[in-house]
């Protein structure tokens, strides 16, 4: 039974694999494709590809449950059309044991997902957004091209081009508020580096707004008080789907105290501690359609079919992210509900073909 259960697996897991790698190539291509448009300053072709290279971690944890359902379609397609599962259920064997051997190899796919989410994805993601950022142009402070990082502190807001993760900041701008939301200082460095306690400021204006005057300074250099420190900027610089679980968690409850929404980290957490159980509902639905609806197909019309499936799952979790903002139900929801509805159809379906 262990040889029947490594061969299951390995039929599966290899077909998985070549997905992704199908999947992550041809995302790569497009990606590559669009950031050619995007060249500027010392960004040219070579960072362009190693700025594709650095996201291609991202992209596989993004595409893995659509490549597991795929992945299994494949795998269990093509044992399915040599009629190795006849064989197999006619020797005994239940439904319920070979989808035990598929999902194993599954588990380890989400495991290794978790990890690069974890650990991999927003150290790589930083590096890449910084290095593009400062190779297109770090000195366009006040530039309105590109999305710039964005931060708040109290009545501050910040804004920086371009961010390394060595503690050193491109086109600086302070906006400083009064308790009345009025604008009170607005000051633009080019450059700031972190001191230890402290950040330096190279090159500042410094723009005092008193009522209907305004009185301009500038200095070379200027210090520069906030509790930004190197290690807080990782949550200004990437996204929040790009961002750990960890991460996440403890940037929610910091918002929650600030008074702040955090809707939008909430979905991203809640989406990246359910995606393992939304790849093995997606499985669970390809492992019945197997047995089901897809047992005498061709090869290709599963492709499509697994595709298809995907497609739907991942667009209902984009629908309903939104939605949970504006109709004011938990953003758990907006995972669970997709999974719930997965695996409530496999179940059903296997149910059925058992």
């Amino acid at each position: 039974m262990r040889q029947l259960d490594s061969y299951i697996a390995r039929n599966v897991f290899m077909a998985t694999v070549m997905v992704v790698v199908v999947i992550v190539g041809l995302d790569a291509i497009f990606t590559l494709v669009d950031e050619l448009d995007q060249l500027k300053g010392d960004y040219q072709f070579v960072q362009a590809l190693e700025f594709m290279g650095l996201r291609l971690p991202r992209r596989a944890y993004e595409y893995m449950p659509m490549a597991c359902l795929i992945g299994c379609l494949a795998g269990l397609g093509s044992m399915a059309a040599s009629s190795e599962l006849t064989v197999m259920r006619a020797a005994g064997i239940s439904v319920g044991r070979i989808s035990l051997s598929v999902l194993k190899p599954m588990a380890f796919l989400m495991i290794l997902s978790l990890a690069l989410a974890e650990f991999a994805i927003p150290t790589l993601e930083r590096i890449a957004q910084s290095q593009k950022a400062v190779a297109q142009g770090k000195d366009d402070i006040l530039s309105n091209k590109g999305k710039g990082y964005w931060h708040r502190e109290g009545n501050d807001f910040m804004r920086f081009t371009a961010v390394e993760p060595n503690g050193v900041l491109h086109g600086v701008t302070l906006y400083e508020f009064d308790v009345d939301h009025e604008l009170q200082r607005v000051r633009t460095a080019s450059r700031a580096i972190y001191l230890r306690s402290h950040w330096q400021m190279e090159n500042v204006q410094d723009v005092l707004l008193f009522g209907d005057r305004s009185e301009v300074r500038t200095y070379p250099s200027a210090e520069w008080e906030t509790e930004l420190t190197p290690e807080s900027l990782s949550v200004v610089m990437v996204q929040p789907r790009d961002m750990s679980i960890s991460g996440l968690f403890t940037y929610t409850r910091y918002l929650a105290k600030q008074g702040l929404n955090s809707d939008n980290y909430l979905l991203s957490f809640w989406r990246k501690v359910t995606q393992p159980l939304g790849t093995f509902a997606l499985v669970l639905l390809g492992i019945s359609f197997i047995f089901g609806p897809l047992r005498a197909v061709t090869p290709g019309y599963r492709i499509f079919s697994g595709i298809l499936v995907g497609l739907v799952y991942k667009y209902a979790e984009e629908l309903l992210a939104p939605a949970s903002i504006v109709f004011g139900f938990a953003p758990i929801w907006a995972s669970i509900i997709p999974i719930a509805g997965c695996a409530l159809a496999g179940g059903l379906l296997l149910r059925k073909a058992g």
